[in-house]
């Protein structure tokens, strides 16, 4: 488990995505926490209704932002629960699926017991005599500090006495009771509970599903309840075999085979060599096996004949006709559908000469065909008897003659050559006799298959159902004293089953804690659901634990989920070393040291199943026999270091040397008034899980393993609150051969801190001359090896090694062989104490002098301050400071020198407690982040006080122990993050406030790109205007490439991103500064596309004006009191083109600024730049340097450019002189940019509005005797937009490719370049939808989106045309001309500011349809849309989103990571989609 704030309630999230089934992902939560589900990226603009088996419907929060409604429910109840949902409307299948799986609340005398506070020991039920004398054999788990105790089933049990054998599930076993009195579960209950109440003890038990003792009575009255001969008639040819096999068997004990090489007693290779050749020349082949797959070829003609006679199939088919076995799997039993049969070879025969010999021919095909299915049959039959001869050579080879087996000797009627797989109480005398009972129904019945398990099998495949052949084939593991229970699929398929083992399992729950599920694995999976359920409505908090065999962790967390299993059972001795059994410990048992604070709502995160964490379990064999007795102790202590619960079996601690047995062992446990602490390591054990309780109970949830040599591991538990530490160190001893009883080469153990004390150490030792013998009567340990231990020692009292410093010391273990184990604690020095209670009073709120003074302090701050504090890239800080982002050695520099560049590594670091990342090695080395933190703040005036409140904040972590510096770092950061954004956002628009993460992400991200840049000054403004700052704020256009110098501001980024950036923001002082600046910076009736602080600007784009005035518009919509900014001074630098700077300078209103754009164009504009060359552009054209823009008199449209220059947003200019476009615009788009029309018809009707409120005093345009209004001027736009634009059915141009698109311009000098298929035309839809009908628009938007839209951008060009090039890189100088220098940043890739608007205009043109059904779809995928932005953002380290992708959305390196009018326009999209305003 992580780490959380526990004084809040928890919330986990879960994230819902179509196609995401999850029945592998174990999700662990407590009673009282909330299960948040949200919509993922796939759901966005779905109805999704969501079901849990915990509450039913789960209702969604009424929010129409996708990102922000979540439905939640609370989790009231222990158990496993699953949830599902459905996606529109569609309820036939769940779109998706998970579980949830809620803990349950155990208690023990009164007192909680935690989880991982369980210490079970495991008792052999059967060996603890009759019940009066349970107390005196339990009564060693109680001194020895367990407080779980596993029970083995105490029901009667069958003839084998196998614990797992059970004859009648509801009867208590006679053995408990005595000669005075009939012992009942309701007796064996009382003491359950005497155990809790007064001892503190819960108990768990066995249930047995699978199977039943073979003697079980109630199955020979109700055998439908087993797998037999009769209900499950493919096993039919098993049981042959199986007694060919066991009559066999008895040849060999006769000794018939002798002169074969095959002796009664086998013992040998030659014997298995010979047993091999037996059964694969003699005795398999005498079943015929073959035979039950055959098909009886003469009765399958004739039935042919009959069908064949009523002349060829009508409908023929043309496929492989396939045999099947039949109703009661007979010899020769196999058919074919006769239907089939007919359609297949019953048919037309061109070389048949009349229909007696078409018949015929059909017939003698059919027959060949039987004929050669039986010939495939014969070698699947072959297949089957290879496998069961090998299964067989398997068993007998283990049995006999393996080392590691039995070595069984004699053939017996209790050890036959093979364990029988099936039940035979009939007389036998030869297997072609028994054969019959397997087809007489009155016999059949009670030939019941015995139970097993299968090596490597798919546990959710029930191997006794067909198609499996596991009987036949002969893999099964059997246990030939326990039939396999046949439940079917539902209680109606087997009602006394289900019935008796429902009532077994409520007995069960009634009297006991918990269960064990007894062969998990092999129990069918919905049995044990519905069995489980059962049992949970006795005791809701029911203790489930399981041991699978399944193979892998994901099916393991498959039965984890469904059941509800509470914990694994998990074993130390699959440990084959010492390092192995550490990792282990890790794996199961908690968080790593050190890890950071989790938030109390965080998402869902899959965990490891949890564990019950055994050092032997009473079906393993002692560690005594598999490793030494001097790796008791310290694999026990191991085991209890791990964060989880623990387990062992009784006979561990007493040191017997051998697994007790579950089936023959008769000798009764000792008694604790026989046994006493004297016995075995009981006395350590008892200081062992004393201490591992106590652990779990004071919070010590963090766990570190370190392998100090090949034997001995140290293990630090640590409490992330009091930061208290527990170091064990263990001397295992894996090998016999290779134990280390002298002092042992190793490092000395070191620690930072104060050492309190030596909790205990403890050794294991031989007694010298003990003679070990066996007790024929009480089970018993060696006597010949015994324990120190001595607790609570001072350091310098312990004998097993040196302390060297008892603050920031190390521990030497100079007499520590194999066998010892020490644990200390340490707790933090006095100095460290305090500073981390300094940090957990900031972080709860508790410092509230500091808390205030850093909002205070932020609540003051500009929003340029707020640039400064979370954003600047690495050039804009060098820019002011000649100082860089702060770089971590082996990481790398962050992207942003604010807080914002920390926080997505810190997130990532605390997702997944990666606490081996550079920057948390870093913060360990030396505080120098937060000194970096500190000085930038602090060098700056307007954040100087921040920084000094910073200060204050970071000044505990100098002197808290290293380790814990990346934890509490992130928590103070955080901290200082979150206030800092929470601040920020009171300053935006309110609107903002209840939005989404992902709208309030955009929000955030808009603030990176404003900020003030000495050497990117905007052009002066009036002084008259009021700052907030002493420089205003200018906009990047994107970072880091256009952050500084003259790169920094563009005028037609500026004013596509300020709407959204500014407007949608709130920061209606910064749209106002920049609307003036640029307009100050005004010539030739055009804004500068480069503005270089208005003193070197560059005029050579046509359309940076129109989104200027268009960015007037929105700003007179959206700002309070709007139309003022109609009066507000603009300083003209350039009130006639040739005015110097600094010189002609003139204030005047911004509507006259805005008129003489206007006017000009209607005058029209024709120039040359300025210092005109290669000093300025060096690889234009001269001709490109003429610039002109006007308005077409015929058409109203705004047209200019000529073939040599790009003077929209399509601007590149061919570099590459080896590929010849050098100097070549890629897009001139001359003549009418489609988008200009757009923007211009906006503006137009906006200033006739004004003008009639009397707000703009200008009534139209004119040039000598030609005047126009406002209204006239767009009119005319409207009246030609779709005729001139529209490509409809009658336009035969020969440049048409695309029908029902509207052009990217009109009238360009290639004509061609007019009809290709751009995404620009989406602009101009919209800003202005109703400049053309919405139904020929909507067909435009439609084919865009087919053809055009990507995963996050809009193509720039149709796919089609010979110039598309999806792939951008400015670096390749090929031949090939349409991609060389990046000669395609406008002709493919695809661009996210336009898609942005392309969603704009769905939602418009949808809007302007006037149908309910088209404007919801529309809506529902512009909603589906966001979810892609916003798992962009989450995953990219500049929080934003990118200028550019390539085809398809793959990563462009030449793109800016974080592009302002990328975020602007989605953030217009989003305002857009969900009305903020």
């Amino acid at each position: 488990m992580t780490i959380v704030e526990t004084k809040t309630i928890q919330t986990r999230v879960i994230f819902l995505n179509a196609g995401a089934h999850l029945q592998s992902v174990v999700i662990r939560l407590h009673k009282g926490w909330i299960v948040r589900f949200v919509r993922g990226a796939s759901l966005l603009g779905h109805d999704v209704r969501l079901v849990t088996s915990l509450s039913g419907e789960v209702p969604w929060s009424d929010d129409p932002d996708d990102l922000a409604a979540y439905a939640q429910v609370i989790c009231n109840r222990a158990g496993a629960f699953s949830y599902e949902f459905f996606i529109d409307g569609n309820e036939k299948e769940a779109s998706g699926s998970g579980y949830l799986q809620i803990i349950p609340e155990l208690e023990a005398g009164g007192c909680r017991l935690p989880l991982n506070a369980i210490v079970c020991q495991t008792y052999i039920a059967k060996l603890l005599g009759p019940l009066p004398e349970w107390e005196d054999r339990l009564r060693v788990a109680k001194e020895c500090g367990y407080n779980m105790i596993h029970f083995t089933p105490v029901n009667e049990l069958g003839v084998s006495n196998s614990s797992y054998s059970i004859a009648n599930p509801l009867v208590l076993n006679p053995a408990f009771s005595t000669s005075e009195k009939k012992y009942t579960m309701d007796d064996v209950g009382e003491f359950i509970e005497k155990m809790a109440n007064e001892w503190g003890i819960l108990s768990i038990h066995d249930v047995v599903w699978n199977h039943a003792a073979k003697n079980a009575l109630w199955l020979q009255e109700h055998p439908e309840c087993a797998y037999n001969c009769s209900n499950s008639p493919h096993l039919r040819p098993a049981y042959v075999l199986d007694r060919v096999f066991y009559h066999f068997s008895h040849e060999i004990a006769a000794g018939k085979w002798i002169d074969r090489g095959l002796p009664p007693i086998i013992e040998n290779e030659n014997h298995i060599a010979a047993l091999r050749i037996i059964l694969t020349e003699e005795i398999v082949p005498r079943a015929r096996l073959r035979e039950f797959f055959q098909i009886d070829v003469e009765n399958a003609v004739q039935q042919f004949c009959e069908i064949v006679k009523k002349g060829p199939s009508s409908d023929v088919l043309d496929e492989k006709l396939l045999s099947q076995p039949g109703e009661g799997w007979t010899r020769f039993g196999f058919t074919v559908d006769m239907d089939r049969a007919n359609r297949i070879f019953n048919r037309y025969r061109g070389d048949a000469n009349g229909e007696e010999d078409r018949q015929h021919k059909c017939i003698e095909a059919f027959r060949y065909h039987l004929n050669f299915l039986n010939k495939e049959a014969e070698q699947i039959a072959a297949d089957i008897g290879a496998a069961s001869i090998n299964a067989a050579i398997g068993h007998v080879t283990y049995e006999r003659i393996d080392p590691s087996g039995p070595r069984r000797r004699e053939l017996t009627e209790s050890y036959p050559l093979l364990t029988t797989y099936f039940l035979h109480k009939y007389p036998s005398t030869c297997w072609e006799e028994d054969e019959h009972y397997a087809y007489d129904e009155t016999t059949a019945k009670y030939l019941m298959a015995f139970n097993g398990w299968v090596m490597n099998d798919d546990p959710l495949r029930n191997f006794a159902l067909y198609p499996s052949q596991v009987y036949l084939r002969r893999e099964l593991v059997c246990w030939g004293d326990c039939v396999k229970l046949r439940y079917g699929e539902k209680p109606e398929d087997c009602p006394y089953l289900w019935e008796i083992m429902t009532e077994y399992s409520q007995i069960c729950a009634r009297v006991f804690h918990g269960v064990r599920i007894d062969n998990c694995h092999s129990t069918p999976i919905h049995v044990a659901e519905y069995l489980l359920k059962a049992a949970r409505e006795i005791r809701p908090d029911l203790y489930v634990v399981a041991e699978l065999f399944t193979g892998g962790e994901d099916l393991d967390n498959i039965f984890v989920n469904r059941l509800g299993i509470t914990s694994l059972i998990r074993e130390a001795q699959n440990g084959f070393d010492s390092h192995e059994q550490g990792r282990l410990v890790y794996r199961f048992g908690g968080d790593v040291v050190g890890a950071f604070i989790q938030r109390p709502v965080q998402a869902a995160a899959p965990i490891v199943a949890h564990a019950l964490f055994f050092d032997q379990t009473h079906d393993n064999p002692s560690p005594i026999e598999k490793r030494t007795v001097y790796d008791t102790l310290p694999t026990a202590a191991m085991v209890a270091m791990a964060s989880c619960s623990n387990g062992s079996t009784r006979g561990y601690d007493e040191l017997i040397p051998f697994s007790i047995s579950v089936v023959k062992e008769k000798r009764p446990y000792a008694k604790w008034s026989e046994l006493g602490y004297g016995r075995g390591i009981m006395a350590a054990r008892t200081v062992i899980n004393r201490l591992h309780s106590w652990l779990a109970r004071n919070n010590y949830t963090q766990v570190f393993v370190d392998q100090m040599n090949f034997d001995i591991v140290a293990i630090t538990r640590h409490n992330p609150e009091t930061h208290d530490t527990v170091i064990l160190v263990a001397h295992t001893a894996f090998v016999k051969g290779a134990i280390c009883l002298e002092r042992p080469p190793v490092r000395d153990v070191y620690f930072e801190g104060s050492l309190d004390e030596v909790i205990f150490e403890a050794q294991i030792y031989a007694k010298p001359d003990v003679m070990e013998v066996e007790d024929e009567n009480v089970l018993n340990g060696l006597r010949g090896y015994g324990v120190m231990v001595r607790e609570h020692l001072k350091p310098y009292e312990s004998k097993l090694t040196k302390v060297h410093g008892t603050e920031n010391g190390h521990i030497e273990l100079n007499n520590f062989p194999a066998g010892c184990v020490i644990a200390f604690k340490v707790s933090p020095l006095k100095s460290a104490a305090e500073n981390i209670a300094g940090i957990r009073a900031l972080l709860s709120g508790e410092n509230k002098q500091l808390d205030q003074d850093l909002h205070s302090c932020l609540e003051r701050m500009s929003l340029q301050s707020f640039n400064r504090v979370l954003f600047r890239c690495d050039a804009e800080e060098y820019d002011d400071f000649a100082n860089g982002a702060y770089n971590v050695p082996n990481f790398g520099s962050f992207v942003y020198c604010g807080l914002q560049g920390l926080m997505p590594v810190l997130n990532k670091i605390r997702e997944h407690n990666d606490l081996g990342h550079p920057l948390c090695g870093n913060l360990r080395d030396g505080v120098w982040l937060c000194e970096y933190i500190v000085n930038r703040l602090i060098r700056y005036e307007p954040t100087k006080e921040l920084g000094e409140i910073v200060e204050r904040m970071f000044e505990p972590l100098k002197s808290i122990q290293r380790y814990l510096r990346p934890c509490y770092f992130e928590a103070i950061f955080s901290r200082l993050y979150n206030a800092t954004r929470e601040e920020l956002r009171k300053k935006l628009h309110p609107s903002l406030l209840s939005a989404s993460k992902f709208v309030r992400a955009l929000a955030l991200s808009s603030v990176s790109f404003m900020g003030a840049i000495e050497s990117a000054k905007l052009a002066p403004l009036s002084p008259s205007i009021q700052l907030d700052d002493r420089l205003p704020s200018s906009m990047a256009a994107g970072l880091p490439h256009f952050s500084v110098g003259i790169w920094r501001n563009w005028g037609r980024d500026t004013f596509i991103a300020l709407p959204g950036c500014l407007l949608v923001t709130g920061r209606y002082k910064d749209a106002r500064n920049l609307i003036l600046s640029y307009g100050g910076a005004m010539r030739h009736g055009l804004i500068p596309n480069l503005l270089a602080e208005g003193q070197t600007s560059r005029y050579n784009c046509r359309d940076a004006v129109w989104f200027w005035l268009y960015a007037i518009v929105k700003y007179i919509e959206k700002a309070p009191h709007g139309e003022q900014i109609l009066r507000d001074k603009v300083l003209r630098l350039y009130p006639h083109d040739e005015a110097i700077y600094g010189v002609d300078q003139k204030e005047e209103e911004l509507h006259a600024t805005m008129y003489d754009a206007l006017s000009r164009h209607f005058y029209g504009i024709s120039f040359r730049e300025r210092n005109a060359g290669r000093q300025i552009d060096e690889h234009m054209n001269d001709d490109g340097f003429n610039v002109t823009a006007y308005v077409n008199r015929e058409t109203g449209f705004i047209c200019g450019g000529n073939r040599w220059n790009c003077g929209t947003w399509m601007d590149k200019m061919g570099s590459s002189d080896r590929s010849g476009n050098e100097g070549v615009p890629a897009t001139p788009r001359d003549g009418a940019a489609v988008e200009l029309q757009g923007l211009a018809f906006a503006v137009l009707e906006c200033l006739d509005h004004l003008h009639s409120k009397g707000l703009f005093p200008h009534s139209g345009v004119s040039k000598g005797s030609l005047f126009w209004t406002w209204a006239d001027w767009s009119l005319k736009l409207k009246t030609n937009f779709e005729r001139c634009f529209f490509v409809d059915d009658d336009d035969r141009t020969p440049c048409v490719n695309r029908r029902y698109i509207i052009k990217d311009s009109f009238g360009s000098t290639a004509q061609y370049t007019d009809y290709q298929l751009r995404p620009n035309f989406t602009i101009a839809l919209a800003v202005a939808p109703k400049l053309m009908s919405a139904k020929n628009a909507w067909s435009a938007i439609c084919i865009a989106e087919e053809v055009l839209l990507g995963p996050l951008g809009i193509k720039t060009l149709d796919p089609k045309d010979w110039n598309y090039g999806g792939y951008y890189n400015n670096d390749e100088d090929s031949i090939v001309k349409k991609t060389a220098k990046g000669w395609n940043y406008h002709q493919g890739p695809e661009w996210l500011w336009v898609a942005a608007y392309f969603l704009r205009a769905k939602l418009s043109i949808a809007k302007e349809l006037n149908d309910e059904a088209i404007y919801d779809r529309a809506v529902r995928s512009v909603r589906a849309r966001m979810g892609s932005y916003w798992e962009h953002m989450q995953s990219s380290p500049w929080c934003s989103l990118p200028e550019l992708c390539n085809e398809n959305g793959a990563f462009c390196a030449g793109s800016c990571p974080a592009q302002a009018w990328s975020v602007g326009c989605l953030l217009e999209t989003a305002d857009q989609l969900y009305n903020y305003h």
